[in-house]
């Protein structure tokens, strides 16, 4: 940053919330409130205005906007060089709510500080609600076992969160589960009593309804939003534990709509309106047979309609479609039930290790069209941390760029779009958006599992080969020329950490090379060529261990350290599989052995 800063904002004519948002603003951007600065911001609110209009002269930007998030992003806008002297800029979105949900209960849990480096970035780019998806992964009193060894989030944290979020002008919403989705807290003995299966808390039991008054209550103390997300989804075996022995045979969808008035008329005690994920409601078939999410012919009983409890708001939530009409189809299905919905797209982070453009962009865009068509005035953004949150989490700041563009455009014009990435994430888009390659060359769950794959069995290695001869030889070469490219932006770390991003492409380039290499000088029984592959091999051990130090160094600038030991102990299988590999070779090649039965076995046709 340079002596005087970009922006300048005079208190005592600004309005409030902006000062206090601006003052946080301040902490890391080129913005001050004293007069030294190259542009002075005049700020105009008016309830008439949609979105926000920006006119500038050379030293002055008078932004007139109707909510604090339109304001802010107004500012994320001339941070980004968008407006010239002597001219207007403006933008309009429909969305009364632009929102992300961020999961914190598959093994990551951010850190309270650099969560609010995200709150930043969101109010820059319009967002005006935030989710933390915490099944446990929170203190709740006299329940110890609640987020124990998982990072939990005490009162005092998630108080420091909504304060601040509140200064941007961002909505903090609870977002917990309250039947399904609780195998964490339910595995342990101490709430047997409350479990109808593994995962789904037992409804009709009143010692249930005790803990969730516990958890509702706890977060109506904690946030100012008198919203609540209570969960409530994929618990299609429902009924079918210890409800089933104790209660006898009953309908899911009754057994969960019952429940469900339980858990409202707790939210109602406490002053809080509810939302739920709505598929339970459209996964039974004329049958009452349970199916996945959204099916065709899912049929919602007469009577049940007409008990369903009015005052809870349902989310769709739905994350791979790219038809348009699929999503309007659904939206109208909700409103015959007499709901608005909610619509939860994704930006797609889980079971990979960085962000998915590819998947992101037809699907979440097919979801905002859908939504501007249709007149949905609320939707958000999920990030999901499947299968251990490996993922960089930070390089899906490059997807909420693009959604919340979207959001306010009609279409994405890139070179505005790196810009304001640019200004606001330190970072370049296009960069971010290369690393996400990694997921297109080895699709999801690929590059993990390539890296997994034992080097000795190859088990992967031999059935794609199987399916494809020259598959593998393909993506190492792809591989081996992203690597290439990412090593000229590995210092760019504004945003995901693009050295990380490097140092996997390189490893999975290099551990599908001499998978073939040293097959190859086997058979041939070319002692150089193994020799070659042994010091091959050594070398990717150390480039092993430089990736775990990597995952270490991206997991502590991001999160808690709780869950930091499950990606430690994955990567230490391929590490020492792969000195396995280069033992059994110094063995070969001295003589001491004269075979590696792992190569000897024939390969399935």
């Amino acid at each position: 940053m340079t002596t005087k800063s970009k922006l300048a904002w005079r208190p005592q004519e600004t309005p409030e919330p902006l000062n206090s948002a601006l003052s946080l603003l301040s902490e890391e951007y080129p913005l001050t409130d004293t007069p030294k600065a190259e542009l002075t911001l005049i700020f105009r609110q008016n309830d008439n205005t949609k979105g926000y209009a920006v006119t500038r002269t050379n030293h002055q930007a008078t932004i007139t906007y109707s909510r604090t998030c339109d304001a802010l992003r107004a500012v994320g806008t001339l941070l980004a060089d968008l407006v010239d002297p002597g001219s207007e800029y403006a933008e309009e979105t429909q969305f009364t709510t632009l929102g992300i949900m961020l999961d914190c209960s598959r093994n990551a849990v951010m850190k309270v500080e650099h969560f609010k480096k995200w709150l930043r970035r969101l109010a820059l780019m319009g967002f005006n609600m935030a989710m933390l998806y915490t099944e446990d992964t929170y203190e709740l009193p006299g329940e110890d076992y609640f987020g124990w060894m998982r990072g939990r989030y005490t009162p005092e944290e998630l108080r420091q969160i909504d304060d601040y979020a509140h200064r941007l002008g961002i909505e903090m919403i609870a977002c917990i589960q309250t039947l399904g989705h609780m195998e964490h807290i339910i595995k342990w003995p101490a709430y047997k009593n409350v479990s109808d299966t593994p995962r789904i808390l037992l409804a009709n039991e009143p010692k249930t309804y005790q803990l969730i008054e516990k958890m509702i209550a706890h977060f109506a103390s904690i946030y100012r939003s008198r919203r609540v997300h209570i969960g409530m989804d994929e618990a299609a075996n429902l009924g079918k534990g210890q409800y089933l022995e104790r209660f006898g045979p009953r309908s899911g969808i009754e057994i969960f709509n019952d429940h469900l008035k339980q858990v409202v008329k707790i939210c109602d005690n406490h002053g809080l309106k509810p939302m739920i994920w709505s598929d339970m409601y459209f996964c039974f078939d004329a049958n009452g047979t349970g199916k996945m999410p959204y099916i065709p012919d899912a049929v919602v009983p007469d009577q049940l309609k007409a008990n369903l409890p009015n005052n809870v708001q349902l989310v769709y939530w739905e994350y791979a479609h790219t038809e348009e009409a699929f999503h309007e189809h659904w939206f109208k299905r909700h409103r015959e039930l007499g709901f608005e919905p909610i619509m939860a797209s994704a930006v797609w982070t889980w079971s990979r290790p960085w962000y998915s453009r590819e998947i992101t962009e037809p699907a979440a865009g097919a979801a905002i069209r859908a939504s501007k068509t249709s007149g949905t005035k609320e939707i958000i953004f999920t990030m999901w941390g499947d299968d251990g949150a490996y993922c960089d989490f930070d390089s899906a700041l490059a997807g909420l760029a693009y959604v919340s563009e979207l959001a306010y455009h009609s279409h994405i014009d890139e070179s505005v779009l790196e810009k304001r990435f640019r200004a606001i994430c330190s970072a370049s888009y296009a960069a971010n958006i290369l690393a996400g390659e990694l997921n297109e060359i080895l699709p999801a769950p690929g590059p993990i599992r390539c890296l997994s794959d034992d080097p000795l069995l190859a088990i992967d290695w031999h059935e794609r080969r199987r399916s494809d001869p020259e598959f593998w030889t393909q993506a190492a070469r792809r591989l081996q020329a992203l690597a290439d490219k990412l090593a000229t932006v590995r210092q760019d770390q504004g945003a995901g950490d693009l050295s990380h991003a490097h140092l996997f492409a390189k490893i999975l380039a290099r551990k599908i090379s001499l998978a073939s290499q040293v097959r190859r000088a086997y058979a041939q029984k070319d002692k150089g060529a193994l020799k070659q592959a042994l010091a091959e091999v050594k070398e990717l051990i150390s480039l092993i261990h430089d990736l775990d130090n990597s995952f270490r160094t991206q997991w502590l600038r991001r999160n808690k350290p709780f869950g930091l030991e499950a990606l430690q102990i994955r990567l230490a299988g391929p590490a020492r599989r792969c000195q396995e590999l280069a033992d059994r070779l110094e063995e070969l090649l001295s003589g001491k052995i004269e075979s590696i039965p792992e190569f000897d076995e024939p390969v399935p046709r």
